[in-house]
């Protein structure tokens, strides 16, 4: 779908949606490209990441009108922020450590560091 037929009021819609999603989010449109359904190409970034994403131009109309197709839209939206933003968390640890004798040192109680007492 070309630029030129997503209008002020699409643009309104999305960066209202985007707005309400986080108010560091940015939202681009760009063109879909050839495809056989006429499409919505949009970019999101923020915090250094960004994404693109299609919707499809008929929800993007029906959006104008009808909160739930709106809702629909937010929610595509910040899903795939959401994926974009995600960390998987780190790998666990080992649990069966072994500890070597070598890097054992007793403690040696008495000499060597200062005592708590008086001055």
């Amino acid at each position: 779908m070309a630029r030129r037929q997503v209008t002020a009021a699409h643009q309104r819609l999305l960066g209202s949606l985007s707005g309400r999603i986080s108010s560091r989010l940015e939202l681009v449109v760009d063109d879909a490209g050839e495809t056989d359904e006429p499409n919505v190409a949009i970019t999101l970034r923020e915090r250094g990441s960004s994404v693109s994403m299609e919707v499809p131009f008929a929800l993007l109309e029906q959006a104008e009108a009808d909160p739930t197709a709106r809702e629909a839209l937010r929610i595509r939206l910040k899903a795939r922020r959401d994926r974009m933003l995600f960390r998987p968390p780190p790998a666990p640890l080992p649990k069966n450590i072994v500890e070597s004798r070598e890097s054992f040192m007793p403690r040696s109680f008495g000499g060597g560091g200062g005592s708590r007492g008086r001055r």
